[in-house]
């Protein structure tokens, strides 16, 4: 039975060892510095912002959804939307890739983002993670520009709720 739920303190461990299994995978941007063990609880216990997918029991994705993180909004960003959430730190297990898991827990945080009052989302995704750039364009997110933040190029997606 698969589950969509939010990341409790004992999910933290399970889930950033997902977080580290990940790091140095084509496109993915994350390195020892990002994201750490404190990301993780800091999303589950500071923001509640951490969500998980299990299936049996077992966490097979989890991802961030909360407002948007950065200080300063990039200007290609709708500014018609006032309250902006994001999705970031999205992550599955790397023996359950391209079996749309990913798109499953997605699809339940754009609903979720509504019911949270967000009327936009936004997100950053390395220039080379092409998988996940296909995966963002197919649930109707739009790349609305491009720019460098924490010495990496990103390409910048939104999608208007």
């Amino acid at each position: 039975m698969t589950e969509i739920t939010k990341a409790l303190p004992c999910d933290a461990e399970e889930i950033y060892a997902i977080y580290e299994s990940l790091k140095g995978s084509p496109g993915c941007t994350w390195d020892e510095e990002y994201p750490t063990l404190e990301f993780v609880l800091y999303d589950i216990e500071e923001r509640n912002s951490l969500y998980k997918l299990t299936e049996d029991g077992v966490i097979i994705a989890a991802a961030y959804l909360g407002d948007f993180e950065e200080k300063e909004r990039p200007d290609c960003f709708d500014k018609l939307l006032k309250r902006l959430g994001e999705f970031s730190r999205v992550g599955v297990r790397r023996d359950h890739h391209r079996k749309g898991y990913a798109e499953r827990l997605l699809r339940a945080l754009l609903d979720e983002a509504v019911k949270l009052g967000y009327d936009g989302l936004a997100l950053l995704v390395g220039t080379e993670n092409f998988g996940a750039m296909s995966l963002y364009e197919k649930i109707g997110f739009r790349r609305c520009g491009d720019g460098v933040l924490y010495d990496t190029h990103w390409y910048f997606y939104e999608q208007k709720l």
